[in-house]
């Protein structure tokens, strides 16, 4: 891939299996009260849950507008483990049922930031043991602290992309013993499926019935 620079216009475009949100909010836990309350996005854990239940191999972009224009996250090396720590969290803890570490897998893409000193070094002085017991707290967590402190003195750590690759179901490499690939929830108990580029949340009467025809589909094969 063509190294990417901040603002100007992403390669791909948004479709069944292609999304981009600005923000890296993974599941409600991570989003302030005020964003909860105000609704002023939606979680990733939607969009994921959509994708894992068309079995089909996707990408979620995080740090990217609904427009294609590039944004990205500034992160430490800290920043982007904890993002991991997160997401497995989210994904083996609270979708029902837990997903398979083959179904997903995270890189972090480089951004040429614009006009900003770019730092390297992480200097806000937790430990590690400090940072996972700081990991599920709720509003500002010590990820934005960290960088807001640079960022005060304007030095901004490095730019990326969050990329989120969402793998096909596999039959032999599940661990539950499933016969045709599950439909997920997520952490609120609700089931998505992708249909164009949209997120669209089913009826259990219609998870039965999409069940139903991915089952003789897969018969078919």
């Amino acid at each position: 891939m063509v190294k990417l620079k901040e603002n100007e216009e992403f390669s791909e475009e948004e479709s069944k299996t292609v999304e981009f949100k600005a923000h890296d909010r993974l599941g409600f836990t991570q989003m302030t009260n005020r964003e909860v309350d105000e609704r002023l996005f939606q979680p990733s854990s939607r969009t994921i849950c959509a994708f894992l239940n068309i079995n089909r191999t996707c990408d979620l972009y995080l740090g990217i507008k609904d427009d294609g224009t590039v944004v990205g996250h500034h992160m430490f090396r800290a920043q982007m483990e904890h993002f991991k720590q997160a997401l497995d969290l989210l994904l083996e803890e609270k979708f029902e049922p837990p997903v398979d570490k083959y179904r997903y897998a995270v890189n972090f893409i480089e951004v040429e930031a614009a006009n900003r000193q770019i730092v390297h070094s992480d200097t806000l002085g937790l430990t590690i043991k400090q940072r996972h017991k700081l990991l599920e707290q709720p509003n500002v967590c010590w990820c934005e602290r960290e960088i807001t402190d640079h960022k005060r003195n304007k030095k901004y750590p490095p730019l990326y992309i969050i990329h989120v690759k969402i793998n096909k179901w596999d039959a032999y490499k599940d661990s539950q013993g499933f016969k045709v690939w599950p439909y997920f929830t997520t952490e609120e108990g609700k089931c998505y499926k992708r249909y164009n580029a949209s997120n669209h949340e089913l009826t259990q009467d219609q998870v039965i019935e999409e069940t139903k025809i991915d089952l003789q589909l897969n018969s078919a094969l």
